[in-house]
């Protein structure tokens, strides 16, 4: 019976369910796969150096709480993960052994097979071990691997299987040398030659000298009298070769009789109950990976949460202690230097235009909406105290272009383009997120373009956060939302400042009106170009110049 089970999808129907993210930008911009980085392991060659993690995001709330299960399950038992990172490369050697069994000879490829077949039974015993210790297993996935690896381990098969393989494998590797008989003809020409014996020891050199160093002194006809071809022989010489050949088709002949009744068997065995166990593969490395960033996370002092996952209509995000993962990685002490910020979208705010002071902490916030949101739709926890979390249809970002895409166009011809495939992408379902866009021309013209896209978007009624250095636009959020048609509110989101001598960035998010000069005041203080501070230094001026005189 051929058994199924994953990791990652509750059912096969679910795998192709929930998948509409066509936009993939994102993954990019958003730096994902700094984030979620294939853990090491002594596999294949053809080990990925990034997951396509495009194939796992899913917009299906089923999917997302089953992935939250399993992966609660192993951070809760890190010994199930080694577990995991034991088998893992023990799967993927299976499979190369697999692809190497196609172009062998036919005892040859029986021989690959049982080799195929003594790693299997090793992962299972390792799985049926692991799973077995863990304790208390509550996700529905887990608990099916384990159905699956009981029924494997403990059926009479599997221990016949187990037993007969054993047989054949030390009998196989137990062989350390051949007797080789030779019959020649008068003029001492080898006219046919054939296996005498096949033997457990190896044959030793019967030079004196080697005898000596040995220590051997005794013959038990395990000595040849000289070798057949000279030491150092270069092996892909013909004579080397033609050896091998007459060899390798005499210990065919030997075990065809006894390989070729096992290769219906294995074959037949392996075909029923190997796929389950190639299919873990990707499966396991993504987990292991997930379960790597949330231990890196708390092994900072920061909190990653099991979020809890809402249905895509209530349109729900709300985390408390949210933060920017990266910007975590980069301090020196992220336990007492992370300033961690509560955000949600409501009635009342489902697009925010987030002001503030520059590197105060407006693109971190707009970054880490966004990892927060597709972390949750790959099945992972998210960098926050607490969090609710509607999927998304598509995550769209605008961020600052590196370069101008589009000769002809200009930069701010190319920003208008981005923005309206945008708008032709979004849905009510979305999340849009935008960071400094329209930076290439006048705040004038800005401030139109922004006004004229975040009606656009309230509109189609989606999410977004809009963050920018356009504190007039912020000014105009009661006339945006006087528009007859808006169907998603727009507030504001303001990074503050610490108040007091030379204001300095908090790198809160608050929600608030801006006060738009304040920015501006502040940053004249900080240089000495306020009015006031002008006055008192010509005053000083004028009256050091006076004393002189």
């Amino acid at each position: 019976m051929k058994r199924t089970v994953s990791l990652l999808y509750p059912d096969h129907s679910a795998y192709t369910r929930g998948r509409s993210q066509t936009d993939l930008e994102f993954i990019g911009e958003l730096r994902l796969n700094d984030l979620v980085v294939p853990l090491a392991s002594r596999g294949s060659m053809w080990k990925p150096k990034t997951f396509e993690l495009a194939r796992y995001l899913t917009s299906d709330p089923a999917v997302i709480r089953y992935r939250l299960d399993v992966l609660e399950d192993l951070t809760d038992n890190p010994d199930l993960c080694s577990t995991f990172g034991e088998v893992l490369p023990m799967i993927e050697d299976m499979i190369e052994v697999s692809s190497g069994r196609a172009a062998a000879t036919d005892v040859t490829a029986c021989l690959y097979a049982a080799s195929e077949l003594e790693m299997y039974i090793d992962c299972t015993d390792a799985l049926y071990s692991g799973l077995n210790r863990a304790q208390s297993l509550k996700s529905a996935g887990l608990r099916g691997l384990f159905e699956v690896v009981s029924e494997v381990h403990e059926s009479p098969d599997y221990a016949s299987m187990k037993e007969r393989l054993s047989q054949l494998m030390s009998s196989v590797r137990g062989i350390r040398s051949i007797t080789v008989g030779v019959n020649l003809d008068a003029q001492l020409r080898s006219v046919e030659a054939g296996v005498v014996s096949i033997n457990t020891q190896p044959f030793r050199s019967g030079d004196l000298l080697d005898r000596l160093l040995r220590l051997d002194v005794t013959d038990d006809g395990y000595r040849c009298i000289t070798p057949l071809l000279p030491y150092g022989y270069n092996a892909a010489d013909p004579s080397s070769v033609a050896l091998n050949s007459g060899i390798n088709r005499a210990i065919d002949t030997i075990f065809r009789s006894v390989v070729q009744k096992w290769k219906p068997v294995i074959r037949r065995y392996m075909t029923d109950n190997i796929g389950y166990l190639r299919g873990l593969v990707d499966e396991i490395r993504l987990l292991l990976s997930l379960v790597d960033l949330v231990r890196k996370m708390r092994d900072l002092g920061l909190p990653m949460c099991k979020p809890e996952v809402c249905d895509m209509e209530d349109k729900a995000f709300a985390a408390e202690g949210l933060y920017n993962p990266f910007i975590a990685l980069s301090l020196k002490d992220p336990s007492i230097d992370m300033v961690l910020n509560d955000f949600s979208f409501d009635e009342d705010g489902m697009i925010y235009i987030l002001t503030g002071a520059n590197q105060g902490g407006k693109s971190a916030m707009t970054y880490a909406v966004g990892i927060a949101q597709a972390l949750c739709q790959l099945g992972c926890f998210v960098p926050a105290k607490s969090a609710k979390i509607s999927p998304v249809d598509h995550i769209l970002t605008n961020f600052p272009a590196k370069e101008v895409a589009a000769i002809g166009k200009g930069r701010l011809g190319e920003e208008c383009a981005r923005l309206r495939r945008t708008l032709e992408k979004a849905t009510e379902y979305s999340l849009v997120l935008m960071d400094e866009t329209l930076s290439s021309t006048s705040a004038l013209e800005a401030g139109y373009i922004a006004g004229e896209v975040i009606i656009g978007l309230s509109l189609i009624g989606c999410r977004g956060l809009f963050a920018t250095h356009l504190h007039d636009l912020a000014q105009r959020v009661d006339t945006l939302n006087a528009h007859p048609a808006v169907k998603a509110k727009i507030d504001n989101l303001v990074a503050t400042l610490k108040s007091g001598e030379g204001e300095v960035r908090s790198y809160r998010i608050e929600r608030m009106k801006p006060d738009g000069m304040s920015y501006a005041r502040s940053i004249a203080r900080k240089y000495g170009v306020t009015l006031e501070q002008i006055l008192e230094m010509r005053q000083q001026g004028t009256s050091a110049l006076t004393s002189t005189t």
